[in-house]
């Protein structure tokens, strides 16, 4: 008999969805209030100035680098511009990234006037004002005038409004980070990445403005936060320590656990940035929580349930759909599930295995039957060992993927109804809702692989060939829904066939082709990259990770991503995982 491992995953606030405080609505140009200067130094960059004798197309070049730098209303920027056009710039209209600049003398491309010039370029990408990426597509093209000043240097006298960066230039100048919000439940923390500048003069007070500024838009319905739009956050000096202080002023009577979410928000954002801690904080200048321990690290007690840090997966060991049975892999062997799980003749094509809130396990798994065009498809939801309910039935079903604490189990039938099921331990049943997707309709294609986020809050699938997320938005009133549909567009020549989540809520996408079989995808569209393809033969049926490991299955075997002691990668053959078995990672 297998031994399980129990891990408690109960949330360190129970019921709070009630009581949590919607997101805040506030402009993004506001900012905490400041009260001491230090903060974690930005770091030293090489900026560029106007240069006499060169050629006005670097000038041109050279002002497109310097407006990667904001500080101080964009003055590195503004030494390109004549004194009119400094004055009547306004940089923060919005923030494009570009790709293939190229600069030609002349509106028409024709004229060798030296002082008019046509920047055409493609749109990859551009960053809102509260740092939040969205990838972009089409074509650019904008006129700048040039013109001499008294002492024969060319400035830029006429240009658009806006700041647009090569790609290049934005990466190099700009780092994302994870702004810290709650789900509905109050159990989890769900990142939401965002671009800060790299000289960015005072970290905490920037990133502490984004977390009270609330989500981004394309995840407002489906999150909340903790921090109240009354509550006013200021950071103070530690005398003779070490760390930052951080004050919450109006936050009143809000409850013990309402502040345990804030801190969780605030200690994990700062935390994950690189910032110094330990972090002393302060509700209206007296403790957040009273405590044994004025300081708070990630490693505090209180919050070390909602650590985003940690993955079901894993702590749990890897198991395999083979022959239609599942198969938990360990060091002895493999090990057949109990009752239907394990049986060969279950016709189990996919499984999904979830961890409830107890540390136990519930499996979801889908048969099939028949070939061709005569196939039926149906998903069964069940402890191991033990009776299973059927949730759904349909033609053709997606991998099963649940939501964390196995609260419920999700499927796509016939490519287009999106189902959840509810799994009720009491009654020892399952009910099923259909999820409503009306803002997906606009997206082409059926849905063809569907995975649920480690916080449960957004979904990812394949719909036509194309990677999109959405954000759930959950309701006891009325079906739980998918919103905010954005296509990621993947890199040419990139035909996607299956893809999961990784527990940093990156996205690994499994490819067809030979060339870059597997990929890692911000969730953000804002930068992807093949993992080495030593070993592997696509297309990937499948993909799977852990914080500590990816799997692929392809068109041979069950693989595994490992690296050498030299720290190259590649891709090997699970052991004791005879020909091809489908990974199955505990969510």
């Amino acid at each position: 008999m297998s031994v399980r491992r129990r891990r408690a995953l109960t949330a360190v606030v129970a019921g709070t969805a009630l009581v949590l405080a919607s997101c805040a609505s506030l402009p993004s140009d506001s900012s905490p209030e400041v009260v001491r200067p230090y903060s974690a130094p930005g770091e030293v960059m090489e900026i560029p100035e106007p240069r006499n004798g060169v050629a006005q197309d670097v000038i041109l070049r050279d002002f497109f680098t310097a407006m990667a730098h904001p500080t101080d209303d964009f003055e590195a920027a503004r030494k390109f511009l004549t004194e009119d056009a400094a004055e009547n710039w306004i940089p923060q209209r919005e923030m494009l990234v570009l790709t293939d600049v190229n600069i030609i003398s002349g509106v028409d491309g024709q004229s060798r006037t030296g002082d008019t010039y046509e920047v055409r370029s493609e749109v990859v990408g551009s960053l809102t004002t509260n740092g939040a990426y969205q990838q972009s597509q089409g074509s650019w093209m904008e006129e700048f005038r040039m013109d001499r000043d008294s002492d024969g240097q060319w400035l830029i006298s006429e240009l658009p409004d806006g700041i647009y960066l090569e790609r290049s230039t934005f990466m190099e100048s700009y780092v994302p980070h994870n702004i810290y919000f709650v789900d509905p439940t109050g159990q989890r923390l769900v990142p939401d990445r965002r671009w800060l500048y790299r000289g960015e003069p005072d970290q905490v007070a920037r990133l502490m403005q984004l977390l009270r500024a609330g989500p981004r838009i394309e995840l407002g319905q489906g999150v909340t936060t903790a921090l109240r739009p009354s509550i006013e956050v200021s950071t103070f000096d530690l005398p003779e320590q070490t760390g930052t202080g951080i004050n919450f002023e109006g936050a009143g009577d809000i409850s013990d656990d309402i502040r345990t979410l804030i801190a969780a928000q605030t200690v994990w954002t700062l935390g994950e940035a690189g910032l110094r801690g330990p972090w002393l904080l302060d509700a209206d200048g007296a403790p957040l929580i009273e405590r044994s321990s004025a300081a708070w690290t990630r490693d505090a007690p209180e919050i070390a349930a909602l650590n985003p840090a940690i993955s079901p997966g894993d702590s749990e060991p890897l198991r395999v759909v083979y022959n239609g049975a599942i198969y938990t892999l360990h060091d002895e062997g493999a090990e057949v599930a109990d009752g239907i799980w394990g049986s060969a003749g279950s016709d189990l094509g996919y499984a999904a295995i979830g961890l409830d809130t107890e540390g136990e396990t519930v499996y979801a798994g889908v048969q099939n039957r028949g070939s061709g065009t005569d196939t039926s498809a149906s998903l069964i939801v069940g402890r191991p060992g033990l009776q299973t309910q059927t949730a759904v039935n349909a033609q053709t079903l997606t991998r099963p993927s649940w939501s964390p604490g196995a609260s419920s189990v999700w499927t796509v039938a016939d490519g287009e109804v999106v189902h959840r099921a509810m799994w009720s331990e009491e009654q020892g049943s399952v009910s099923t809702e259909e999820v409503n997707i009306a803002e997906l309709e606009s997206l082409p294609g059926a849905i063809s692989e569907f995975r649920i986020d480690p916080s449960g809050t957004q979904a990812a699938m394949l719909k036509g060939g194309q990677l999109v997320v959405a954000t759930v938005v959950q309701s006891d009133a009325a079906p739980w829904a998918l919103v905010e549909p954005r296509a990621i567009t993947l890199p040419e020549g990139v035909t996607p066939v299956s893809l999961t989540w990784n527990p940093d809520s990156a996205l690994m996408v499994g490819d067809y082709g030979d060339e870059s079989p597997v990929w890692r995808v911000q969730s953000d569209g804002s930068s992807s990259y093949a993992l080495p393809r030593v070993n592997l033969t696509a297309p990937i049926a499948q993909v799977a990770s852990t914080s500590y490991t990816v799997y692929a299955l392809d068109e041979f075997a069950l693989m595994e991503l490992v690296s050498d002691e030299g720290d190259q990668q590649f891709w090997r053959a699970v052991p004791e995982v005879p020909g091809r078995a489908a990974p199955i990672v505990v969510e």
